[in-house]
């Protein structure tokens, strides 16, 4: 089973008349605090490869290698190293193996 599915995430590519294809990844469970992954939608290649690259740092390290993730497309999100979870917003404290394996799938997904 993927990790988003047990975060009850889908992954899924939609197809507009004109020809373009979007990745997403969509909620499967309306509510709950799992809802805040729903940033990932807006991260690019660069941005969810950074982000990647700093909680294997983090992994590594066994400590937290920065303050958190900060990119433009997810500057009303507060997203915070608190080895070894990543806590978003104060909603959703992650484990940071678990929010990698998460980024790699859409990775792969949306960007291959």
């Amino acid at each position: 089973m993927s990790k988003l599915k047990d975060y009850g995430f889908a992954l899924v590519k939609q197809k507009f008349s004109e020809g373009e294809v979007q990745s997403r990844i969509v909620q499967q469970v309306p509510e709950g605090s799992n809802s805040v992954l729903n940033f990932i939608n807006r991260l690019d290649k660069h941005e969810t490869e950074s982000f990647i690259f700093d909680l294997e740092r983090c992994l590594n390290s066994n400590s937290n290698v920065d303050e958190g993730f900060f990119s433009d497309s997810v500057e009303d999100i507060d997203i915070f190293y608190q080895y070894p979870n990543v806590n978003i917003d104060n909603i959703l404290l992650i484990p940071m193996s678990d929010m990698k394996m998460i980024l790699v799938e859409w990775l792969n997904f949306a960007y291959s």
